[in-house]
C-alpha cells in the first residue's frame, strides 16, 4: 500500500488531498491517507470525501509515500511526515511546481531531513490554459451508468449572467434531454430559487469529481478556468471519459486549451437547436476525437502512479470484493429505530424474482428481525449523543460503500436521505430506488428531501388505505405509486382463537379476551403515561389479558411489570399477535395501521407525532371518521379508558364487521418489487 500526504494544513490542501487520492484509487493505485495526516478540524464534506481512504496502517506495511502540495512543505507538515513514517525510510515521491532549481533543491532537502532519505522530485506537468496545479492533474475513466436520455450538465453557471437562466429553462423543457447543474459557492441556492425543482442542482463539493463525471455525457462549461483542483479534476475526468466538452463562457476561456473543446453560445433556443442538430447526431465521432486529442494526452497520470497501480495490495478492497457483491441488491432501511422501514423492505425483498439477491445494511435494532426474515444484514452504527451529529454516518458511509461496490442497486427506505446514502449510490454508480411513504405533514420541511431525491432513478410510494391520504410530497416525476405494503395476516376466527389460547397458556393466565397494546418505540414521544393508563385500567377486568408488546431493543419501565392482568412481551412477531387480538391499542404508524385494517382488528389509535414523522394523526382520523377505528389523542387519558370499556363491552363486534365489509386497495408488495427490478437489473 502507498500513502499520500499533503505538505500544508489549509482547507484547500485537504480538499486537494482527498481528490488526488480518490483519483489515484480509481486508477487502481493501492493508496490511502493515514489518520495521522489529518488535522482535527475538517469540514463535513471533506470528511465524507476522505472516509473511504483513511487507514491506520503501520509504516512497515507501506511500500511508498506520495507528497503533494505545490512542493512547499510546512514545518508542521514535515513533523506529520516524521510521525507518519516512524523512522522508516520510505521511498517517497514529491510532486510540486518550483519557481527555479534552487526552490526545487530546498524542497527536496527539507523533505529529506524528515524522511531520512532523499525523495524523488517530480515537476507537475503544465497544461496550457489551466492554472498552476497543487497536484498532478489526470483523469480516471469510469463505467458510466447508462442513461435513457443524453445527460447534459451545466458546469458553474452564474445565475446573474445574461442568458444562463433562459438556457437552463430551454433545455430543461426538452423531454429528450436529461439536464442538471453543478454549481459553486452560493449560486446553488440562487438557482434553486429561480428554477424550483425542475432541474437537479448540485454543489461541486457534494460529490467527488469522478462521481460527477460518471453522470455527464455533455458538459457545458459556463465559467472560466479556476485554480481549483476539484474543478479541474472534474474536467480531467470528463475528458478521460470522452465527455463532449462545450465552452459557453463569454470569452471562450476554455477554448485556449489543446484541441477537444467545442465553442458555443448560451442563447437558450440557439443552444438547444445546435445540440439537437449538430452535436447529438455526432456524439460517437466527437467522443472518439476527444479520446485521441492532445488534451487527453496532456492529462495522463504520472508514471509513478501507473507503476503503483500494477502492484495491487491485499489491504485495499479488491476485485474479489466486487465479485462477491456482484448482482446483489442492497436494502438500507433507516431513520429512528427503523423497524417499520426494515419490515417493509423485507416484505418487498421477499417478492423479488430472486430474493437471495437482497442483502441489508441496517441498525442493530433491526438486525434480528431481518435475519428472521431470511436475509443477511451488515450492522450500521446508530447515532450517539457522545459524538458529532454526522460521526456515525461517516462510519456507515464506509461500510455501505463497501457493500455497494459491485452491487446492482441500492434501495433506501426512510424519510431523511443521509449523506452515506447519496455517496454510496453515486460513488458506486448504482441505480438507486427510494421507498418513500407519501403521508408527509403539511408543515414539514421537505427541502433536503426535494434536493436529494435527484439521486434516485425511481421513487416507490406505498399508497395509504384511503384516497385523501395519498398526497405524496415532495413531488417527483419518477415516482411510482403502488398499493399498501404490509404483512397481511387474517387468521380467521378459529385460528385467532387457538392463538389466543396459546398466548394465555404461555403467560400462565386463564382469560377470555386479549388486548394487545403496542404504542411504538417512543422515538417521537414518551408513551409511558398512556401505557400506564391502559395497564391500570385493565387491571380491574379479570377477563382480559393485556399483552404489552415492545421491541426487543426498546427500554422498559419497571412499573409495567407490576400491573394486574398485564404481560410484557418483547418480540419481533407483533404482526401475528395483532391478528389474534380482540382489541388493539396502537400508534398509527404505517405498518401497524394497515395491518390492523387489513386484518379487521378493532383498534384504538393513539397517534405518535413529531416534526420529522409522517402524519399519524391524519391517518388515524381517516379511519375514525369511517367508523373503522377509534381515535384517542395522546393527552386524552380519560377518553382512553372510556374507549377501552366501550370496545370490550360490545363495540369491537361493530368495528370488526365494518372492517370486513370495507373495500381496501390491493396490497403493493409485489408491485414494489417489480418497480425496483426494472431499474436494478
Amino acid at each position: 500500500m502507498y500513502l499520500c500526504e499533503t505538505g500544508q494544513e489549509t482547507d484547500d490542501a485537504i480538499d486537494t488531498l482527498a481528490i488526488f487520492v480518490s483519483q489515484a484509487r480509481a486508477l487502481g493505485v493501492p493508496i490511502a491517507v493515514h489518520r495521522k495526516s489529518l488535522p482535527e478540524k475538517i469540514d463535513v464534506g471533506r470528511r465524507y470525501d476522505l472516509a473511504p481512504f483513511v487507514t491506520d496502517i503501520s509504516p512497515d506495511q507501506v511500500e511508498g509515500l506520495f507528497v503533494i502540495g505545490e512542493g512547499a512543505t510546512s514545518d508542521l507538515g514535515l513533523r506529520r511526515i516524521q510521525r507518519l513514517t516512524e523512522g522508516q525510510p520510505l521511498p517517497t515521491t514529491l510532486f510540486g511546481t518550483f519557481e527555479n532549481e534552487q526552490c526545487r533543491l530546498n524542497a527536496a532537502a527539507r523533505l529529506s531531513y524528515a524522511l531520512g532519505r532523499d525523495p524523488i522530485v517530480r515537476e507537475i506537468a503544465e497544461i496550457p490554459g489551466l492554472k498552476e496545479m497543487p497536484a498532478p492533474l489526470f483523469g480516471s475513466p469510469v463505467i458510466k451508468q447508462p442513461g435513457q436520455k443524453p445527460r447534459i450538465s451545466f458546469i458553474m453557471p452564474d445565475p446573474k449572467q445574461p442568458g444562463v437562466i433562459g438556457a437552463l429553462r430551454a433545455l430543461a423543457t426538452c423531454r429528450t434531454l436529461d439536464v442538471s447543474v453543478i454549481a459553486k459557492g452560493s449560486s446553488k441556492s440562487e438557482l434553486i430559487k429561480l428554477l424550483g425543482g425542475s432541474i437537479p442542482i448540485w454543489h461541486l463539493s457534494e460529490l467527488l469529481p469522478r462521481s460527477f463525471a460518471s453522470r455527464i455525457d455533455i458538459a457545458i462549461l459556463c465559467d472560466a478556468p479556476l485554480r481549483w483542483y476539484r474543478l479541474n479534476a472534474l474536467f480531467a475526468n470528463c475528458v478521460a471519459n470522452q465527455t463532449i466538452m462545450v465552452d459557453a463562457t463569454d470569452q471562450q476561456s476554455w477554448s485556449v486549451l489543446p484541441d477537444g473543446i467545442i465553442p458555443a453560445s448560451l442563447d437558450g433556443h440557439s443552444l438547444l437547436v445546435w445540440l439537437q442538430q449538430e452535436i447529438l447526431p455526432t456524439r460517437a465521432d466527437i467522443a472518439a476525437a476527444t479520446a485521441k486529442s492532445k488534451l487527453n494526452a496532456a492529462m495522463r497520470p504520472p508514471v509513478e502512479l501507473t507503476q503503483a497501480a500494477s502492484k495491487p495490495s491485499p489491504l485495499i478492497g479488491s476485485t474479489e470484493q466486487r465479485r462477491d457483491n456482484a448482482g446483489q441488491l442492497v436494502f438500507m432501511p433507516t431513520n429512528g429505530v427503523g423497524l417499520g422501514h426494515a419490515k417493509r423492505c423485507s416484505l418487498v425483498a421477499r417478492e423479488l424474482e430472486e430474493p437471495k439477491r437482497a442483502v441489508f445494511a441496517a441498525f442493530p435494532s433491526c438486525l434480528q428481525m431481518i435475519n428472521n426474515s431470511g436475509f443477511d444484514a451488515m450492522p450500521l452504527v446508530s447515532k450517539s449523543e457522545h459524538r458529532t451529529t454526522h460521526a456515525n454516518d461517516l462510519v456507515n458511509h464506509t461500510r455501505l460503500n463497501t457493500l455497494c461496490d459491485g452491487a446492482s442497486g441500492l434501495v433506501f427506505d426512510g424519510g431523511y436521505v443521509f449523506d452515506s446514502i447519496v455517496r454510496s449510490a453515486v460513488d458506486n454508480n448504482l441505480p438507486a430506488v427510494w421507498i418513500r411513504r407519501g403521508l408527509w405533514q403539511a408543515a414539514q420541511n421537505n427541502s433536503v428531501a426535494e434536493d436529494r431525491q435527484k439521486i434516485f432513478r425511481r421513487i416507490v410510494v406505498p399508497a395509504e388505505a384511503f384516497d385523501e391520504l395519498n398526497h405524496a410530497a415532495p413531488h417527483a416525476e419518477n415516482a411510482v405509486e403502488v398499493g399498501p405494503i404490509l404483512q397481511h395476516l387474517d387468521l380467521g376466527p378459529d385460528a385467532a382463537n387457538n392463538l389466543r389460547k396459546a398466548v394465555f397458556a404461555e403467560v400462565g393466565q386463564t382469560r377470555q379476551r386479549l388486548v394487545v397494546t403496542m404504542l411504538g418505540g417512543g422515538v417521537a414521544a414518551d408513551r409511558r403515561a398512556q401505557i400506564n393508563t391502559i395497564c391500570a385500567h385493565l387491571g380491574g377486568r379479570p377477563d382480559v389479558l393485556n399483552l404489552l408488546v415492545i421491541w426487543p431493543t426498546a427500554i422498559t419501565d419497571p412499573a409495567w411489570f407490576t400491573h394486574e392482568n398485564t404481560a410484557v412481551v418483547q418480540t419481533y412477531h407483533a404482526s401475528t399477535l395483532i391478528a389474534a387480538a380482540d382489541l388493539l391499542v396502537s400508534a398509527a404508524g404505517y405498518n401497524s395501521f394497515h395491518e390492523a385494517l387489513y386484518g379487521a382488528v378493532p383498534t384504538i389509535f393513539i397517534p405518535q407525532m413529531a416534526s420529522y414523522m409522517d402524519d399519524q394523526r391524519a391517518r388515524a382520523r381517516s379511519a375514525s371518521e369511517r367508523e373503522l377505528s377509534i381515535l384517542v389523542e395522546p393527552w386524552e387519558t380519560l377518553k382512553l379508558g372510556k374507549a377501552i370499556d366501550e370496545c370490550l363491552e360490545g363495540r369491537t363486534n361493530d368495528l370488526r364487521q365494518k372492517l370486513r365489509s370495507t373495500n381496501l386497495p390491493p396490497t403493493g408488495n409485489g408491485a414494489a418489487a417489480r418497480a425496483i427490478e426494472e431499474v436494478c437489473r
